[in-house]
Formats: C-alpha cells, structure tokens, sequence
C-alpha cells in the first residue's frame, strides 16, 4: 500500500510539473499572435513540430504494439483532432481577444464540467471531497479572475474560451483512457491534430496566417523562433507527453484539477515575461484554488493504468489474462473499464 501511495505522489508531481511547463504557452504565443499570427497558424505549427519531433519516440514506443492503434483509432482520432487541435486553436483565439489569465480562467471550467458529467453518466454525486474542492478550486478561479472588478471583455474571445473548456475536458477524460503507451499517444495525437488544424485552415473554417518574423519579448526585438521554440519544445512536446503519462496513472478527474495549477505558473509566466503582476485578491485566489486542487487529488479515482492492455494482446484461452482480470470481469461485464483494484 504504501508503496502504491509513493507511486502515486510521483505521478502527481509529474503533472504538476506538465501544469508548469503548459503555463508557459500562453504567455509566449502572445507575441506571436500580436505581430499578426493566426491561431490556426500557431495550432498548426505547434503540433506539426512537435509530431515531427516525437515520431522516432513514438515509433519506437509502438514497436508490436500496432494493434492497439488499430484497435483504438476513434479514440484517437478524436483525442487529437477534439481534445488537442480543438483545445488549442480555440486557446489561441481567446487569447488574440482577452487577456491570457482570463482565457486560462474559462478553459479551466474543464475539471467541472468533467465531475458535472461524470455524476450525470453514473446518476449520482461524487464524494463529497471531491463537491468540496469543486467548489473551492472555481472560487479560486472566480477570485483569480478578479470578477468583481468588471470591465468588457471580447464576446468572441470569452466564447472561444468556453469552447476550449469543453474540448479540453474530452481531451483529459481520452488522455487517461485509451490504452496506448503515453509518448505514442502523445506522437498520434500531434499527427491528427495537424492534420485536422491543416484541414480547418484549407476550407477557411479557422484562419491561417503568418504574421511578422520578430516580436517583442523581455522588452526587446527577438525572432519569433524564440518564443514558438518555447512553446513547441516546452510547452507542447514535454508538457503533452508527461501530462498523458500521469493522467494515465492517475486518472482523468485528479489530472483535470491538478491542471488547474497551470493558471497559477502562467499568471507568474505573464508577471515575468509581459509584467502583467497580479493583484493581492488574485493572490488569495490561488490559494483557494491550490486548496480545491489538494482536497479533489487526495481522493483517488479508478482507473485502468495505460500498461495493462498489451495483456490484452494475448491469444484468447491464455490462462494468464484470465487469473490477472479475474477481480475485475464483474465491471467488465457491465461494459464499463475495468478498474484497478487500490
């Protein structure tokens, strides 16, 4: 037991450390986007360098282990084209119109709408930690966000924002599902999203353009490689790939919150790198958010760990599958995933 308890705090650090890493995309495509990028443009080459980058690790990582991508291929059709190219595209629109905390704010409604739907599919409540820290962790953000305060923000923008909210919750609840190893899933998932990003930007559904080749950053004149490198390098290739491998082990509804504390780094990211410092109300709103985050994490969810499905692999009649899923052919029979026995 304790061992399975030290396994999972590793996991849970791990996608902190995915959070910190992604807050740094909003803060340095905002330059790019003000010197005349399109949010598709950005999109497509964000996950086109990344899945250039990732093909090796990712052909490696299916080395006889093709099946499962042929067994699983909706899933991870739309965990790229939906969860990822959607999250995205939608991200960078919102932030082109309202300020890059504002946008994180509403897309971060995502863990909600994930317990909202969760409790709706199951036809009950959650654990009452998990309502709790729900609540807690949107009274962060709402605090954050500095509501109170006013002013008008973007139709379209907000909109976009809430848009990337719902698509970003599919993305996280595919992510910790589809049994493929987490650097595959992540490789795959570039590949479509690419695609379908290139496929929005042809038919003129999601705009692509490129803007100027040198953008304000720090206070001064740098190429646009600077922060696009950030973004592809850091906050696309390392973040996707050790986000998918936590929420893998950890599952979808702890993942999804402790995303949340993406908000926080990129608030800090914007202080550094745009000056944009926040106020001492958003100050106390982060740590109304972190105390959400620790009261959703501290109740573990069911899950099936990504490594279990090659198993799956084996002939039918093996006696081995048939011991080890023995405690779990009751879930199975009612169509469910087979959970881990904790």
């Amino acid at each position: 037991m304790s061992e399975q308890r030290t396994g999972r705090t590793r996991w849970l650090v791990v996608m902190v450390a995915s959070a910190l890493a992604f807050g740094m995309s909003g803060t340095f495509v905002k330059p790019v986007l003000d010197a005349g990028w399109s949010a598709g443009a950005g999109s497509i080459v964000r996950t086109g360098i990344g899945a250039v980058i990732l093909a090796v690790p990712t052909i490696r990582a299916l080395r006889g282990r093709w099946a499962l991508v042929r067994r699983h291929w909706l899933p991870i059709v739309l965990l790229g084209g939906v969860g990822i190219a959607g999250t995205q595209t939608a991200y960078f629109l919102a932030v082109s119109r309202i300020p890059v905390s504002t946008a994180l704010m509403i897309e971060y409604l995502a863990p909600v709408l994930l317990v909202i739907a969760t409790g709706v599919w199951l036809r009950r409540l959650p654990p009452l930690k998990v309502v709790a820290g729900a609540v807690l962790a949107m009274g962060g953000l709402l605090l954050v966000l500095d509501v109170g305060r006013g002013g008008r923000l973007d139709p379209v923008g907000v909109g976009a924002a809430f848009v990337a909210a719902v698509v970003c919750a599919v993305y996280f609840q595919l992510s910790a599902t589809i049994p493929v190893p987490p650097l595959a899933l992540t490789g795959l998932g570039f590949v479509v999203a690419t695609v379908v990003s290139a496929v929005l930007g042809v038919t003129r559904l999601v705009p692509v353009r490129i803007g100027g080749w040198t953008v304000d950053l720090f206070g001064a004149r740098v190429s646009a490689l600077v922060p696009l490198a950030v973004v592809v390098l850091i906050a696309t290739a390392l973040a996707y790939s050790i986000e998918v491998a936590a929420a893998a082990h950890i599952g979808p509804r702890p993942a999804s919150f402790l995303a949340l504390t993406e908000v926080l780094f990129a608030t800090l990211a914007a202080a550094v790198v745009l000056g944009q410092i926040p106020g001492p109300l958003q100050a106390a709103g982060g740590a109304v958010l972190l105390a959400g985050v620790v009261l959703v994490v501290s109740v573990p969810a069911p899950h099936r760990p990504m490594d279990e499905e090659p198993q799956q692999e084996l002939p039918a009649g093996s006696h081995v599958p048939v011991v080890r899923d023995a405690p779990r052919r009751t879930a199975a029979r009612r169509g469910a995933p087979a959970a881990t026995r904790r």
